[in-house]
């Protein structure tokens, strides 16, 4: 009798293996078309055992309001050894724009390309929420806050948080925030801290802190600030790594370890009069 365990092991290999020549379909084209760059690229109704493969390719652009069809006689699974021979690859590929609309107005004729599909590949800035959502693309954890760190040297005594909002806002936000506690009077608060990692916000490990300057500014005695966007800018308090089953839930993926930094803020209000 067949061994279950070793069953699943070669099965999980073999898709492995699929997976990787199926990149590098998605790495041809990602550069196929320069003036219309790849935006998702979708293993649909996979099938391991299979001899045919199936890849929905959405570019930017203008195209075909139509989803073309290349039939996989035309591409061989494993083109780059030199085979000519099975498997082969079924290439769906449209626009980001057409698909958006036909998800909006028929989206049961595109139920299949959703049928036991793994994303290879996305960009998250050229592509649609509907789509994000249809391929359970979720790039950020639920309440997330994203914004800058500020250092104590930038901050002048009665400007506004405007003017801090008006520097940085043109910069893609370096630092997240998923608040875990908030208290009444909304002047304190304390969360887990996120970094952007291939485009999906991740949490940060305890280690990572000593690699940023906001870290170190505290441990020196020189506490700097969080700048969200929207304007809400809190002063940093300190740091305590903790292990809170709960908080696994609240980020997209777990710490191998289960331990989490938490971060204590003090929250600069508009009122005070300054950022300071």
């Amino acid at each position: 009798m067949a061994d279950p365990a070793r069953l699943d092991l070669a099965t999980k290999g073999e898709e492995a293996r699929l997976r990787a020549h199926l990149e590098d379909f998605v790495d041809y084209y990602k550069g196929v078309y320069p003036e219309r760059p790849l935006a998702l690229a979708v293993w649909f109704e996979k099938s391991p055992g299979t001899v045919d493969h199936n890849l929905l390719v959405l570019f930017t652009g203008r195209g075909r309001d139509q989803i073309n069809y290349i039939p996989s006689e035309s591409d061989p699974l494993f083109w780059k050894t030199g085979s000519s021979g099975p498997p082969f690859v079924n290439i769906h590929s449209t626009s980001v724009d057409y698909f958006a609309g036909q998800l909006s107005s028929n989206p049961q004729e595109l139920a299949k390309y959703r049928d036991r599909f793994e994303v290879l590949y996305f960009d998250k800035e050229r592509l649609t929420e509907p789509i994000l959502r249809a391929f359970n693309v979720i790039t950020e954890p639920s309440g997330l806050l994203k914004g800058w760190y500020v250092s104590a040297d930038e901050i002048v005594a009665g400007a506004p948080v405007q003017n801090l909002l008006s520097k940085h806002s043109h910069s893609r936000p370096e630092i997240g925030l998923v608040k875990v506690y908030e208290s009444e009077d909304f002047k304190s608060c304390r969360g887990l801290l996120h970094i952007e990692v291939s485009q999906r916000w991740l949490p940060m490990s305890p280690g990572a802190l000593t690699d940023y300057s906001f870290y170190r500014d505290l441990v020196g005695g020189h506490p700097g600030y969080f700048l969200f966007q929207g304007g809400s800018l809190y002063q940093l308090l300190r740091f305590e790594t903790k292990t809170v089953p709960e908080y696994s839930s609240r980020v997209l993926e777990k710490l191998r370890n289960g331990s989490y930094p938490e971060v204590y803020l003090r929250a600069v209000h508009a009122s005070e009069g300054s950022a300071a």
